[in-house]
């Protein structure tokens, strides 16, 4: 036992090297589970980060939505005429309001003097408030402003005031009209909110007093905020950052502003235990680590005793063999079973050892005449190949030439054997027409194997030249020194003019013969590399023409194709020939600018631009004026990469059509929106995920026919919503423009048109056929693009055997005009068999008109803003009429929304109006899934 053990723990030995594997095989789970907690932790900081944006913005909404409804009534409430009248007949005129509008704690109206000269509360003294902040603010900007925190002096309230200036008619500035509101409301707002467990919620003033918390709202409004917690606010305004908070407790707070500057200048904060948040990550990491630990030991355990039984044994009868053999015993073998594992292949290899040292002297024979065999066929082999082959001594002359060396250096091997190689095989560059050095040459200055440098061509005895590629390599004796040189090359002529070819398209458009984009972002991609080692001045231009899809879907892409042809005529001599000008894809174009100062990049930008709007593209007997978006990036170094350079340049083209198209935008960096593109790819994250937990709703409100004595059919329009994971429904107008971005419409529609005539579908079958009840479905402008999705339509009828006539296709107005031609097609294929179709948004276009007589429509659903302001808007009114006196020429209906009083509907039904929906009246109805019974 004494023998053995000291054996065993011998550090030397393979037993122990074994454990030591194991034991470091061990240490990277270890590591990746110590590195995979803390990305746990980091992750969890992160979600939580979001979640906290998001709840904390909510927050902000409902209340900047309280504060948005008290600015909307003090606007109205600023043209009534009673407030202009008596002290008295405005108090009792205020004191009314006062009692219809719950939360408010008082109204009343301050002179310019500041003094209050009327209120719905009694004053029990005169009142000034010409020192208020809020006061001044509204007074000196003509427009509404929120004040701080203050206790009510006549209702002991907790209030903040809202100003609103009532102008003469002149325009000026008469006196203001304030409310007083009920913070108990504006916490109200936030309560409905759910915040995560340990979450503390507050909203500041400006002076950073509280307004609103939770929880305990009772025991902090009026109080002041922490002074870290409010710098904080300040300097943040909109993000999260992690504070300790007096209690001792670090939370992550997030921060929002409550509306925008001319709503309030109030700020939100919630705050959740950072604790809280990694807690789940650090016991994964505990119960991780503990399940290493006994992995550790068991594989230990393992390794001590397998290792004797599985290697030990068998390593120690190779030793033995090894022994004998080194002894001269070549009838030695190991005994070892032969095996894939290596130690069977280590015993194959010793026993196939002895055998080869028996056979050396036969083969060595064989290889003699093998070599001899292997002359021969080399020899012949030169002669036939495609390739020329010229071989050197090792002075450089020529000792042989094969067949295909002779034809194209125009050189016999007898008359070239033994002249210098550099007489017989002369080369030059191509573009330069210099000389370039000899291979054969170089292979002696180098002592190893060189290839010709590009665009290297041959000139033949015969005066014809030979784009040629070689390569040349040593010919070298047993001592290694160079007794020759073997030059072997090809003709590429042909090949050569092919790359040329084919390189010229791989970097220019085939419409435009412009760069493509491809070689634009190369040739960006290569200056913003130079830009690391020394400064220029650049600048990119990212331009998407404004009209270019009107003139393709009217006209066909011929029109389309020409129409870019001369747009490209007129760009390439307003460019300088040091720029680079390429069709990026579709209208859109690129101009790469080197070496061009800023004031030069706006004037070559404006001269693009002006080129372009003052250009009107003629098509047969049409005439189309074209406009163009540019968006400027000025860049001096290579802090952007491409991909962010590409995304600057597009964003500002964004803003340049979002600001009214045929402008220059210079970028800037507060262009780029963060917050709201992570919002969208969070909307992709939650659309997938209501594909899959079947969270969409529908909802059905009632289309109303206000025409006497023409009760045709029943109407329903649905519409749209997501539920959230709580449960709440999310309107379309919040995750459309994601579901547009990642593509998802066509397949939301898909899932709209299935649902919607599989319910239809179970109810014609119960119904009496006494009715007919018609369902209005909205249909995206993407859906409309994609060719399949009319079939799809025409499969989901004849599927669920739904009466065409139950059906009416509803498009925006905007959709129809941008999508004429798909949308013209969807209207022609459908029409003839029954489907009712309708145009959404009427007269938001410019062409509303222009366009209706292209479009077979049985509804034209008027815009919602024109039926708001129609009351004190006779312009509004006016259109209104205008839409439903050529709606009634054409035999189309009309639709009214938002139809939310009486006085509202009793003029439409003057002027003629047939259907309307009110949100009041006639509320929203479940329609999948459907009502349980």
């Amino acid at each position: 036992m004494k023998k053995i053990f000291p054996s065993q723990f011998n550090f030397d030995s393979l037993r122990v090297r074994l454990l030591v594997l194991v034991l470091l095989a061990i240490v990277p789970p270890v590591i990746l589970t110590v590195y995979g907690a803390w990305k746990e932790r980091q992750q969890a900081v992160r979600m939580a980060e979001d979640n906290l944006q998001q709840l904390t913005q909510l927050a902000a909404t409902s209340e900047a939505r309280s504060i948005e409804g008290a600015r909307q009534l003090l606007t109205v409430l600023s043209v009534v005429p009673e407030l202009r009248g008596s002290p008295k007949a405005c108090s009792q005129f205020l004191e009314t309001i006062l009692k219809k509008n719950e939360g408010y704690v008082n109204f009343g109206l301050i002179q310019l003097n500041g003094d209050v000269s009327c209120s719905a509360l009694p004053l029990t003294e005169k009142i000034n408030l010409g020192d208020r902040p809020h006061f001044q603010r509204a007074v000196r900007n003509r427009t509404f402003s929120a004040g701080d925190y203050v206790l009510g002096r006549t209702a002991r309230k907790h209030t903040i005031n809202l100003t609103y200036p009532i102008f003469n008619n002149a325009g000026e500035v008469q006196s203001v009209i304030f409310a007083a509101l009920d913070l108990s409301v504006l916490d109200r707002f936030v309560s409905d909110i759910e915040l995560p467990a340990g979450a503390v919620l507050v909203t500041a003033d400006s002076n950073g007093t509280i307004i609103a918390r939770r929880p305990n709202p009772e025991k902090w409004i009026g109080t002041r905020t922490p002074q870290t917690l409010f710098d904080v606010m300040i300097k943040v305004g909109f993000g999260t950052s992690a504070l300790t908070d007096s209690d001792g407790i670090t939370r992550l707070h997030a921060f929002a502003p409550v509306g925008t500057n001319n709503i309030s200048n109030f700020k939100v904060s919630i705050g959740i235990p950072i604790d809280d948040i990694v807690a789940p990550a650090n016991h994964l990491q505990m119960m991780e680590l503990i399940t290493l630990a006994i992995i550790a030991l068991l594989a230990l355990v393992a390794a001590w005793f397998v290792g004797d039984v599985i290697i030990l044994r068998r390593v120690k009868a190779l030793v033995r063999t090894a022994d004998q053999i080194a002894a001269g015993n070549l009838q030695a073998r190991t005994g070892i079973k032969y095996g894939k594992e290596e130690i069977s292949q280590l015993a194959q290899a010793f026993d196939s050892m002895v055998i080869s040292l028996q056979q050396h002297e036969t083969e060595r024979e064989q290889s003699k005449a093998i070599l001899f065999a292997e002359k021969e066929r080399a020899q012949v082999t030169l002669e036939s190949i495609a390739d020329a082959v010229i071989t050197t001594d090792n002075l450089g002359n020529i000792e042989y030439m094969n067949p295909v060396a002779e034809s194209l250096t125009g050189w016999t091997k007898a008359e070239a054997e033994g002249l210098p190689s550099t007489r017989v095989f002369k080369i030059i560059n191509g573009h330069t027409r210099e000389p370039v050095p000899n291979p054969v040459e170089l292979v002696f200055e180098q002592q190893s194997n060189v290839e010709l440098i590009k665009d290297t061509v041959l000139l033949s005895r015969n005066g014809i030249e030979y784009a040629v590629e070689d390569s040349a390599a040593p010919i070298r004796n047993r001592e290694g020194e160079i007794i020759g040189v073997v030059l072997v090359f090809h003709d590429v002529s042909d090949s050569r003019k092919l790359a040329i070819q084919l390189s010229h398209q791989a970097a220019h458009d085939p419409l435009t013969g412009l760069f493509n984009r491809r070689e634009f972002e190369r040739r960006l991609e290569v200056a913003i590399d130079t830009l690391g080692r020394q400064t220029k001045q650049h600048a990119l231009l990212y331009m998407d023409l404004d009209q270019f899809k009107i003139v393709n879907d009217t006209c066909g892409h011929s029109s389309g194709d020409e129409l870019l042809r001369q747009i490209t005529a007129l760009l390439q001599p307003l460019v300088r020939d040091s720029d680079t000008l390429a069709r990026l894809g579709g209208d859109e174009f690129g101009a790469f600018l080197e070496n061009c100062t800023p004031e030069s990049a706006v004037r070559i930008a404006e001269k693009l631009r002006q080129t372009i709007c003052d250009f009107h593209f003629v098509w047969q007997d049409k005439i189309f004026p074209i406009g163009v978006s540019i968006g400027l990036v000025n860049f001096n170094s290579n802090a952007l990469s491409l991909p962010d350079l590409l995304s600057a340049a597009d964003t500002a083209c964004y803003v340049a059509k979002d600001t009214g198209r045929n402008r220059v935008h210079i970028y800037r960096a507060e262009d780029h929106q963060p917050a709201v593109k992570q919002g969208e790819i969070k909307w992709n994250e939650r659309i997938q995920k209501a594909f899959e937990n079947d969270s969409f709703r529908l909802f059905s409100h009632e289309i109303v026919n206000i025409r006497p004595g023409k009760k045709d059919f029943f109407f329903d329009e649905l519409r749209l919503y997501m539920a959230d994971d709580s449960g709440k429904l999310i309107p379309t107008s919040a995750f459309i423009p994601a579901a547009e971005r990642y593509h998802f419409m066509p397949t939301i529609d898909r899932w709209v048109i299935r649902t919607v005539f599989a319910r239809q579908a179970a109810a014609v079958l119960k119904s009496d056929g006494s009715s007919l009840h018609v369902l209005l479905i909205k249909i995206s402008g993407t859906s409309l693009d994609d060719e399949s999705f009319v079939d799809f339509v025409r499969e989901q009828f004849i599927h669920f055997a739904l009466p065409y006539d139950s059906i009416c296709f509803a498009m925006a107005e905007t959709t129809a005009i941008t999508n004429l031609t798909r949308a013209l097609s969807f209207i022609d294929t459908l029409k003839p068999l029954g489907c009712r179709f309708a145009l959404d948004d009427f007269g938001s276009g410019m062409s509303s008109f222009a366009y209706l007589k292209h479009l077979d429509v049985d509804f034209l659903k008027i815009d919602g803003s024109y039926i708001k302001g129609m009351e004190s808007d006779p312009v509004d009114f006016a259109k209104i009429e205008a839409i439903q006196h050529i709606s009634n020429v054409m035999g189309i209906k009309t639709i009214a929304p938002n139809v939310d009083d009486e006085a509202t509907l009793n003029k439409l039904k003057s002027v003629g109006i047939g259907y309307v929906q009110s949100s009041t009246v006639n509320t929203k109805k479940t329609f999948y899934p459907p009502a349980v019974d």
